[in-house]
């Protein structure tokens, strides 16, 4: 049984194993840099929300109308 899987074909199934692992690090890499994306869309978010609530008229009051 095992004589008849060793040979014909194990360039193939190397190279389909091979494309395989390629394919999933890839994803991998477009994942990571999709979060990385996400994140700094939500750092700039929380800055300008910041940045917004901290607009202070001169009388020590929160400017609501910014």
């Amino acid at each position: 049984m095992v004589g008849s899987i060793s040979g014909g074909n194990a360039p193939g199934l190397m190279a389909a194993l091979l494309k395989e692992v390629s394919a999933k690090q890839s994803l991998e890499v477009t994942l990571a840099a999709k979060a990385r994306d996400v994140e700094k869309m939500q750092g700039e978010a929380a800055l300008k929300l910041i940045e917004t609530a901290g607009n202070v008229a001169g009388s020590g009051k929160i400017d609501v109308h910014a």
